[in-house]
């Protein structure tokens, strides 16, 4: 049951941040030509996820009816134990966002994959050559966009 009601609140607060997020694309300024604007693709992706979303509830609901009440019996510290890496993962990227406007797409962007790495993977195992491959794919992607897109990156303050 407590799963059932996590889930449940998960795909709530999924619908809502969807909602927000579908609501500011509308401030996305259509083309001059063409059918499709820049808001095109972010419509898209939210109505996949918002599509999720629904299957999540529904799906929770249903648990919710079948399934027998269980003792919640939650406390924060327990929480925190058992959910360190997830509240991690939100602290590096934060620190990630922050480090994007200083520091610039490359620098920030290879420590930002490194650090999940290194968080993440239970044996870390030759850290040079996924260290390599993060800088070549942060390479080609900078390059891809820079380049073949037109879209350019933070270059940062500092750099």
């Amino acid at each position: 049951m407590v799963k059932a009601k996590r889930d449940c609140m998960n795909a709530i607060l999924i619908l809502v941040f969807c909602g927000f997020v579908y609501f500011e694309t509308l401030s996305i300024s259509a083309p001059a030509f063409g059918k499709t604007g820049g808001a095109f693709f972010p419509k898209i992706v939210i109505s996949i996820v918002a599509l999720l979303g629904i299957c999540l509830l529904i799906n929770s609901l249903f648990r919710m009816k079948k399934e027998t009440t269980d003792k919640l019996n939650l406390s924060i510290p327990k929480l925190i134990k058992e959910n360190k890496k997830v509240l991690l993962t939100f602290i590096i990227f934060g620190t990630y966002v922050v480090l994007l406007g200083l520091i610039g797409y490359i620098i920030s962007t290879m420590l930002f994959l490194m650090t999940l790495y290194l968080l993440l993977t239970p044996k870390i195992q030759k850290v040079w050559i996924v260290g390599l491959g993060y800088i070549v794919l942060t390479l080609i992607v900078f390059f891809i966009f820079q380049n073949i897109l037109s879209v350019f990156l933070p270059k940062g303050t500092f750099f």
